[in-house]
């Protein structure tokens, strides 16, 4: 493995330019995560994933499908149940819901969901959490964010648990915004517990960008907190799997220098990959700076982690239910198969 590894990027748009094909096959990053803007019709699809496994045959490739208002599939498949209508439901629901999801990314060879968002509800209405809350205390999230969790793995995807340390306290949306959560340690517990609980299922946690005072006094976003990271995660919760930093341009972090300066901070803190969802042309500068000698103890660390991650994402496509419905069914049924059923579960959960 090698320092691109650590760099997730995203791409321009729903064709694969030769500028961009030219800087994905020079620096090799360990994964491309897709967004709306990458995603037309089943066809096209079809083809920019069949470029990308060409070009980056061992990328991780992921995608944001949380239902609701963030579904970068939902013009292809159909919209999914956002969690703030599972949450009305038994976990029953979300259960399904994962699968189908997982589904859903699986027809595209998509490997990895980033959901479920395990934040808390504190009945704050500006910081972008409005529909994907499973609900306000651990006791109703758990529960269903593992069955989320327990359905994309049945369908031969993979999850990750955000926006750790929880972003239910935060009153900015971080992608516009730094945003701080002024509560004191004691009424954050809430907010970890589902991380503690469900983690090691995961395998993966996304880091947001508030600043938490109660964790860290020199008041740095929790991406670039090693006391966020190195103290909460990996101490107190014990968690030794794999943290992705959110995406590494929102403006939360404008403060925080250009974007490889940031990177690199992010980096060294404990985030093992960094998510750069926009400037792809700035991977070369933030390769070079994850390959400087002083990190090369964390490079090989979060490649450790990656690895494992990796070998994850190959068990569960063996998963049976996964495997009998690729089996049994052609491409053309097994999307109108997706669409039939998550349109049941929307209307069922409406």
């Amino acid at each position: 493995m090698k320092p691109a590894d650590q760099v997730f990027v995203g791409i321009p748009g729903p064709e694969l330019d030769k500028v961009s094909a030219e800087i994905l096959a020079a620096h090799q990053p360990g994964g491309v995560i897709l967004f709306k803007r990458n995603v037309v019709d089943e066809e096209q699809l079809n083809d920019l994933v069949t470029a990308l496994r060409r070009l980056l045959p061992e990328a991780v490739l992921a995608i944001d499908s949380e239902g609701g208002r963030v579904d970068r599939l939902k013009d292809v498949v159909g919209p999914a149940p956002a969690a703030s209508l599972l949450a009305k439901r038994a976990p029953s629901y979300s259960l399904q819901a994962g699968n189908w999801v997982a589904q859903s990314l699986r027809l595209f060879d998509l490997d990895v969901d980033f959901a479920p968002v395990v934040d808390l509800d504190r009945g704050l209405e500006d910081n972008a959490l409005d529909g994907p809350y499973f609900g306000q205390t651990p006791k109703e999230i758990i529960p269903r964010a593992q069955a989320f969790l327990r359905g994309l793995h049945s369908g031969g995807a993979a999850g990750c648990l955000k926006h750790f340390p929880g972003l239910g306290g935060a009153g900015e949306d971080t992608h516009y915004h730094m945003s701080a959560v002024y509560l004191p340690a004691e009424e954050l517990r809430p907010d970890l517990e589902p991380f503690a609980a469900l983690s090691r299922l995961a395998g993966a946690v996304m880091v947001g960008h508030a600043l938490y005072p109660a964790y860290d006094s020199s008041m740095r976003p929790a991406t670039l907190s090693p006391e966020v990271i190195g103290g909460i995660l990996r101490g107190r919760l014990g968690f030794g799997g794999l943290a992705f930093s959110d995406d590494m341009e929102m403006k939360a972090l404008d403060a925080w220098g250009d974007l490889p300066e940031r990177c690199e901070l992010a980096f060294a803190a404990g985030c093992d990959v960094l998510l750069v969802c926009h400037t792809l042309e700035a991977l070369p500068a933030i390769v070079e700076r994850i390959a400087h000698p002083t990190l090369e103890e964390r490079v090989a660390e979060a490649n450790h982690r990656l690895d494992t991650y990796r070998q994850r994402l190959i068990t569960l496509r063996t998963a049976r239910e996964y495997v009998d419905f690729m089996r049994n069914n052609s491409q053309g049924e097994r999307l109108e198969r997706v669409r039939q059923t998550l349109a049941q579960l929307q209307e069922s959960v409406g």
